[in-house]
């Protein structure tokens, strides 16, 4: 591509994708709250070891979200397990808590339950101290 005057643009910035700016705020939300983020993960590979496939519903109530902190730390946890391949989504069912007003979710199994077992042995919860 060129310009109206048949150079070449000096500015070639390509703009990420959705995927990509999803996978952008994962990451920097993760690396921000790694305590809260291994405490929601921890909570949720538990619960589906114990209870089977489930929605991200439950993890609102077992675990709960400082109000400084934005809620979507509970997406972005789960889709961190579901990047790591601990998690699999197995379908979809709506959402049980008002506030997310009967919206679609993901319902998501344990890939392996021994990788998960394996993965809450070698991750403790962290303390508040813990980066």
């Amino acid at each position: 591509m060129s310009t109206l005057f048949g150079e070449p643009p000096s500015c070639n910035h390509v703009q990420p994708d959705g995927a990509e700016l999803r996978d952008l705020g994962v990451a920097r939300i993760r690396s921000r709250r790694p305590g809260l983020v291994r405490k929601l993960s921890r909570a949720f590979l538990a619960h589906l070891l114990t209870h089977g496939p489930s929605t991200s519903d439950p993890l609102r109530t077992m675990v709960p979200i400082p109000p400084e902190v934005d809620p979507r730390v509970v997406g972005a946890t789960v889709l961190g397990l579901a990047q790591v391949g601990l998690i699999v989504p197995v379908g979809r069912r709506r959402s049980n808590r008002p506030a997310a007003r009967h919206r679609w979710l993901e319902l998501w199994a344990l890939a392996d339950a021994r990788a998960a077992a394996a993965w809450l042995s070698a991750n403790p919860e962290l303390g508040p101290d813990d980066p």
